[in-house]
């Protein structure tokens, strides 16, 4: 599993003709604009392999850009056609990576509260790693199971990223999914020794490339070992400050500033994405390297979105709950799978349980983790992506929910059958506006229903959205204040010295 700091949907990969294409074109002068739009058309190679998304880049004449890469970094064999399930209309479960990490994992929603307070209670579903191992020890020292069955083998499972996992206990959170056996920043430092001229990227940690000699020893270790793998890696460099490595030639997408908005920082942001995309390309091919392509699902999510001035008022995702922070993508990568663009307005959490039924449907497990795995899946909150999402049952809809960053402000709610969105305060007596935009009509929020309670939010709703929409909110309200209780009693939260 892949997940992408601050990596929006739009940019996974940059198609021609979206608003944000738009936008970056018409920042530049008529007369340019070819020249930019085939530097665009360069940016997100891979992303575009992965998702099975085309950038459909042509000129101002209709001619597509002929795209030569100086250092193809993934050559795949891939058949026409192939390549996995692309989740269209995907939303993050937080704007705080660490909430987020756990939800992708662990298939649960956090709380709405400040800080990793989860980190000081049992994750209230067994996450990944706890799932493999539970599978794995029917198999330890058990000599009637046919070891050339890669079915019956154990699993092994690692934790990478390249920068520091001291941030608000996110070590203790690993720990606290099941992992054991972690790379981080710590871990690179004591690389240093042995690598001159290896440098920090940032104020956090380091490129992500150094992590490649860990991931060639752990992919290597599982297939001396005749081990199955679960490799986790969170990627950083798409983080503020948006830094790329000096080596790395940045260049110029955004042209010059207009309406009082300077576009440095989005400009950095799309280098960082095309360094991001490079990178994602030569963990694709250590994949194919390693001969284990056919046998391996890649997940790719984002931990949440980006938003920029040129979004919104604000840059960021602190008690921003701008919709640029929530859309994510979300990707199912294998090429044996039929590439499918599935549209659902589902969240990560649902992550765990599609990775349960795709291993009991594609006969990836032996018949009696099937049967675990098939059990377990229908115990879980969010819905398996290969099957047909339901949007509401029983007289329910299938509500979504986003805690903003830092958490204990700040809720927004979605439902799987309406288009509407809603950005409500935790505390009702918070100075914060409550919000309602239809993302049908105003994909980005740009003129959202707004009110300071909600009787006149309902009001400015009915007016401009209609009934409909007037119900839903007033559902939507009710929900979001149920399920914040609810967190906290599914976590047993009692109050830590950190809130």
């Amino acid at each position: 599993m892949i997940q992408m700091e601050s990596l929006r949907e739009e940019l996974f990969p940059l198609q021609q003709g979206s608003l944000w294409h738009k936008m970056i074109l018409e920042s530049h002068p008529e007369e340019d604009r070819d020249e930019i739009n085939e530097r665009l058309s360069k940016l997100t190679p891979n992303s575009e392999r992965i998702t099975g998304k085309v950038g459909g880049f042509t000129n101002s004449t209709g001619h597509p850009y002929v795209r030569e890469e100086e250092e193809p970094s993934w050559f795949t064999s891939t058949a026409e056609g192939f390549g996995g399930l692309n989740v269209v209309g995907a939303f993050t479960g937080s704007s705080v990576s660490t909430k987020s990490v756990v939800g992708s994992h662990c298939g649960v929603w956090p709380m709405a509260i400040d800080g990793l307070e989860e980190s000081e209670s049992q994750v209230y579903q067994p996450c990944l790693p706890h799932l493999f191992d539970m599978l794995s020890s029917k198999k330890i020292n058990k000599t009637d199971l046919d070891q050339s069955d890669m079915r019956n083998r154990p699993w092994d499972h690692k934790y990478f990223q390249a920068v520091t996992d001291d941030y608000d206990r996110q070590n203790v959170m690993n720990e606290r999914m099941g992992f054991r056996d972690v790379v981080s920043r710590k871990t690179l430092a004591k690389d240093i020794k042995n690598t001159p001229g290896m440098l920090e990227l940032n104020y956090f940690g380091y490129a992500e490339p150094y992590l490649k000699p860990h991931f060639d020893e752990f992919i290597d270790r599982a297939l001396a070992n005749d081990t199955r793998m679960f490799l986790s890696h969170f990627t950083s460099t798409t983080h503020h400050p948006w830094r790329t490595p000096p080596d790395w030639t940045t260049v110029r997408y955004m042209g010059k500033s207009h309406g009082g908005v300077s576009h440095f920082d989005f400009n950095q942001y799309l280098n960082a994405i095309a360094y991001h995309d490079a990178w994602l390309g030569q963990v694709m091919q250590l994949i194919e390297d390693k001969g284990i392509a056919n046998e391996t699902l890649v997940i790719f999510v984002g931990d949440h979105g980006q938003a920029f001035l040129e979004d919104t008022s604000v840059t960021g995702t602190l008690d921003n709950a701008h919709v640029s922070n929530f859309r994510v993508p979300i990707t199912f990568r294998h090429p044996h799978l039929p590439h499918m663009q599935y549209e659902a307005n589902a969240t990560s959490i649902s992550i765990l349980p599609t990775v349960l039924d795709l291993l009991a449907s594609t006969g990836s497990l032996n018949e009696e983790d099937s049967r675990a795995a098939v059990d377990l899946a229908n115990d879980y909150e969010g819905q398996s992506l290969i099957r047909p999402y339901k949007t509401h049952e029983g007289g329910r809809r299938a509500w979504n929910f986003g805690v903003v960053n830092l958490g204990g402000s700040v809720l927004t709610v979605t439902s799987a059958d309406a288009p509407w969105r809603m950005v409500l305060p935790v505390e009702e007596k918070n100075s914060i506006e409550y919000q309602l935009s239809d993302l049908r009509v105003d994909p980005l929020e740009v003129d959202p229903v707004k009110g300071w309670d909600m009787v006149h939010l309902i009001l400015d709703v009915r007016k401009k959205y209609g009934q409909d929409a007037a119900i839903w909110a007033d559902e939507a309200e009710k929900v979001a204040r149920w399920w914040m209780l609810e967190r906290k009693r599914l976590w047993k939260y009692q109050a830590s010295k950190y809130s």
